[in-house]
Parts: C-alpha cells; sequence; structure tokens
C-alpha cells in the first residue's frame, strides 16, 4: 500500500483538529469549525481508499465507497436540518448502509457452512447477535420516545445479523485482511453505540471525542482490511 503514513497523519491531524474545536467550545462558529473538520476527515478517508486502488472500481469496491462517504450526507442533514426531519432522514441513510454491507460480505464469500467452520464457531453466534439487543433494552430504551423505540429495536436486530455475518468471511491466503474487516465491523458497532447515546443524552459530551476517534479508527481498519482481502487471486469474489 502506498502513501499510508501520508493518508494516515493528514486524517489523525484533522481528528485531532475536529476534537479539539468540540471541546474548546459550543458556540456556533466552533460547531462550524467541528462540521468542516469532521467532512474533510471523511473525504480523506475516502480520498485514500480510492487512491490505493490500483485498478478500476468493481461492484463491490464502489459500495464500500459509498459506505465511507455516507457520513458526508448523515453530517450535512444533522447540521443544517431540524431534528425531527433529519433522524427520518439519517435512518434512511443507516439503512442504506446496513443494506450495502450485507451485500458486500455477501460477494465476499461469506456463508453458513459447517464444514468450512468448527461448530463451536457457531457458539458464538447467539452471543454477538444479542449484544445491540441487549444494548438496546438497558441502555436506549429508557431514553427514546415513542416514535423512535420501534425503529431503534429494528435496527439492533440489523446491526446483529451483520456481527455475526461478517464472521462467517472465508479464509483466504491474505488471511490479516479477514480478521481486519471482521474488527473493524465490530468497532464500528461500538462506535454507533456511544453515537446513539451522545445523540439521546447530548450532556455526555465527553463520548462525543472518544466516538468520532473510535469511529475513524475503524474506518482505518476496514479500508486496510478490504485492500488486502480484496484480492483477484483469491477467487472467492463472488460479484
Amino acid at each position: 500500500m502506498k502513501n499510508n503514513s501520508i493518508y494516515l497523519v493528514l486524517i489523525f491531524i484533522l481528528i485531532s483538529c475536529e476534537i479539539i474545536a468540540f471541546r474548546i467550545t459550543k458556540a456556533q462558529y466552533g460547531a462550524n469549525i467541528t462540521f468542516v473538520f469532521r467532512e474533510l476527515v471523511t473525504i480523506m478517508l475516502a480520498i485514500w481508499y480510492y487512491r490505493e486502488l490500483d485498478q478500476k472500481l468493481n461492484k463491490t469496491q464502489k459500495k464500500f465507497l459509498i459506505i465511507i462517504l455516507i457520513p458526508l450526507f448523515l453530517g450535512l442533514s444533522s447540521y443544517i436540518i431540524p431534528s425531527e426531519y433529519a433522524i427520518k432522514i439519517n435512518t434512511f441513510f443507516y439503512f442504506v448502509i446496513y443494506v450495502l454491507w450485507m451485500n458486500i460480505i455477501n460477494s465476499l464469500g461469506a456463508s453458513f457452512n459447517k464444514k468450512r467452520f468448527p461448530r463451536t464457531y457457531y457458539l458464538l453466534v447467539p452471543i454477538i447477535f444479542s449484544i445491540p439487543i441487549v444494548y438496546y433494552f438497558m441502555v436506549l430504551f429508557p431514553m427514546l420516545d415513542s416514535k423512535n423505540k420501534a425503529l431503534s429495536f429494528l435496527f439492533a436486530l440489523f446491526a446483529g445479523s451483520k456481527y455475526v455475518y461478517i464472521l462467517f468471511l472465508p479464509i483466504t491466503k491474505y488471511f490479516s485482511g479477514r480478521y481486519l474487516i471482521i474488527l473493524g465491523v465490530w468497532l464500528e458497532g461500538i462506535t454507533n453505540m456511544m453515537q446513539s447515546y451522545f445523540y439521546f443524552e447530548s450532556e455526555s459530551l465527553f463520548i462525543y471525542p472518544f466516538a468520532r476517534l473510535l469511529q475513524t479508527i475503524s474506518t482505518v481498519i476496514l479500508i486496510v482490511g478490504m485492500i488486502y482481502y480484496f484480492k483477484r487471486t483469491s477467487k472467492i469474489i463472488i460479484e
């Protein structure tokens, strides 16, 4: 991978500037700066992934690039649209992310194949699937109004299915990419939990820096994993 260090330095300089801007002021001017840096982080991540690909993007790579870029619209809608409408718009974007991820995982060859994985592997399935659901009932449910309870529970189910399905990516000679993708998706899930708590409990301002840093780290891990895992020589791409 070429120019890794340059992009990583730029990305983490931008995320540091965003966090500093968020911490030093709550004024509108400070909010504007935070928003700009947040968008720049997303753009830089997308540029890095695109530049790392030597060949023309195929369908799976395009879908992953869209997943990287969607936070641009999530941030924009939350920033310029009243919260009651922003929730609906962002719900649509999160659903798009979920559909794209499930399609990508399927394209990378994931399948519930008993011959490929030991039986003990399947013991992890109910545990991992239940984590977002337990979080929903233990943490989010008391904070949600009636309009958001059913929708949030639906997304908890979506999240659980994605965290389980990602486990069944086939092992290739680029095995490190598989584990990076799994780790990145799980870290992304932790980030989403933190961000949902911050959204509904906005007084917990200390969560924002950790959530944004973890979100950026998870995307970096996913980019590296996707680049190493998605190799034509692996012969597991379904497209």
